[in-house]
């Protein structure tokens, strides 16, 4: 008989590449979630500035946190290695440039465990500007009034058997690695609800990784291999691997 999944069954995924400037915030509005995490890995990813240090400074100080340091991946493979420091049941993600507000975990597990044959619920995101920004770099972005639909893998916990079913994250993509792992858990028969619940403040700042002409290539590069595994799964084929 499997065990009843508590409140504190929950290990967190956070993903850095150079941005000391956040990830202090980042990490403690996850630390102090009450209740907090059992488990929580940062992913030190290439970072070339102090993000390394500041993330160990986390692990001597909390039992909690342990760190893993890699070359440069990209966001795709910065999950994979978080994941296999986890044992937790259920599992959230971070990246270090944004923050969870108070509350979150608490609101999120209790839907997620009062919800009927679900695998994971995402809910809303803020989008703020990052307080580093000048009027006039402000000024570039359309920050949204209200909060949006999540749309990506900080807004989102699941079930760690849900991820497992799905398979790992392409490291091969510097963006769109949560469409792409998104689209395959549908196929995988994933079940995830939207909740109204705001879970996410979602910095907006000029080294954003959405807004490079490489995370554009990738994009289109999920777009082609979606339709590719739609088609196979219409054909009746086995779906092809990522290319």
């Amino acid at each position: 008989m499997s065990r009843v999944i508590g409140d504190h069954d929950v290990g967190v995924v956070i993903r850095v590449h150079n941005a000391e400037r956040y990830l202090d915030a980042a990490v403690r509005s996850v630390l102090e979630q009450i209740p907090s995490p059992r488990q929580v890995v940062i992913v030190d990813d290439g970072s070339t500035d102090d993000s390394s240090a500041i993330a160990d400074r986390f692990a001597e100080a909390d039992e909690r946190v342990a760190v893993v340091h890699q070359a440069r991946q990209g966001p795709g493979g910065a999950v994979n290695p978080g994941l296999h420091r986890l044992d937790s049941p259920l599992v959230a993600f971070q990246d270090a440039d944004d923050l969870w507000p108070a509350g979150r975990l608490a609101v999120m597990v209790r839907q997620l465990l009062a919800a009927d044959r679900v695998d994971g619920v995402m809910g809303r995101v803020e989008h703020f500007a990052s307080e580093d920004l000048s009027e006039r770099d402000a000024a570039r972005f359309e920050i949204p009034d209200e909060p949006q639909p999540g749309a990506a893998l900080p807004s989102l916990l699941i079930r760690r058997e849900a991820l497992d079913r799905t398979g790992p994250f392409d490291a091969t993509l510097k963006a769109g690695e949560f469409l792409d792992w998104h689209h395959r858990a549908m196929i995988a028969g994933v079940r995830i609800v939207p909740i109204e619940d705001v879970v996410l403040r979602r910095r907006v700042h000029l080294t954003n990784t959405t807004r490079s002409a490489e995370a554009t290539r990738d994009y289109l590069k999920v777009a082609r291999d979606a339709i590719r595994r739609r088609r196979s799964q219409q054909a009746g084929t086995e779906n092809p691997p990522p290319r």
